[in-house]
């Protein structure tokens, strides 16, 4: 049974707010030292700032690589959201120069989901295998947008072996809940379709329409067969808080820790493990 708390992590996002609307001007490098110090795992944005979607520079880039050794988990999410491929390479090789083998991606960025753009199986896995002579393991992530059917697209076009394509799946439960409002395909589906492909699980919260990114709990997700899923799943998979609590980011994990560790206390495997 996976081990939430020795798997969580946090993104740098639980100090700066939802995106383009940041209140923080902390430097990257000391939001991902403040988690790291408070005994999570994290979760960096491959940009110069959380607001500045430059790419890191050498400095910021030795900064991570240093946190990485200390940290139990680290991971990267991409910056880039469309169809680029030579960016996406680039943050690539600087996810590979900073040590960290793990990185998230949008559907955009294997050009799924994008009105001028056919996606190509082949560019696809090229991609994939460039990740992989780096170092760097790509998990793809679903949105509001592009839901279980973009997942499985990927899956069909790459392969549904994660160890030779490069390619595994991280699942927004925030995300899902939002598009389930559409298609009706509720968060634990995603994990329980998924099961073995799944490396990454985005925790957070809304009210099935706008990205909030609230802690679980706050919003409207039904946590229990969420939680019950996630702990089937792969004993390595990274369970990271991706949640925007500017006020008092700290507390704000401890709390959403100590959620998940309850909920997990109350479902079914839990129960019959203790029988």
């Amino acid at each position: 049974m996976l081990d939430i708390s020795k798997n969580l992590a946090a993104s740098v996002e639980v100090f700066y707010g939802v995106r383009n609307s940041s209140v923080c001007d902390m430097p990257l490098a000391q939001a991902a030292r403040k988690i790291v110090d408070a005994g999570y795992g994290v979760e960096i944005l491959v940009a110069q700032g959380w607001d500045d979607r430059a790419l890191p520079d050498d400095a910021l880039i030795e900064q991570m690589a240093e946190i990485g050794k200390s940290a139990r988990i680290i991971t990267t999410h991409a910056c880039v959201n469309t169809w680029a491929p030579d960016v996406l390479k680039q943050e690539i090789a600087i996810t590979r120069r900073m040590g960290i083998k793990q990185m998230v991606i949008h559907p955009y960025v294997l050009g799924i989901g994008l009105d001028d753009h056919e996606p190509s199986a082949c560019q696809a896995r090229e991609l994939c295998k460039f990740a992989g002579d780096n170092g760097v393991f790509l998990v793809l992530e679903n949105l509001g947008k592009l839901a279980l059917p973009a997942l499985r697209c990927a899956i069909d076009m790459v392969g549904s072996d994660p160890v030779t394509t490069g390619l595994g799946i991280c699942v927004d439960i925030g995300h899902a809940h939002r598009s389930c409002t559409d298609d009706g395909i509720r968060p634990e589906k995603f994990l329980s379709e998924l099961g073995d492909l799944i490396y990454e699980v985005h925790v957070d919260d809304n009210f099935g329409h706008k990205d909030l990114h609230l802690p679980p709990g706050h919003g409207s997700v039904d946590w229990l067969p969420v939680v019950e899923e996630m702990l089937k799943l792969r004993d390595e998979a990274v369970i990271c808080l991706e949640i925007a609590w500017p006020a008092d980011p700290l507390n704000a994990l401890k709390e959403s820790h100590d959620f998940l560790i309850a909920t997990a206390a109350n479902t079914k495997t839990a129960r019959a493990k203790d029988e």
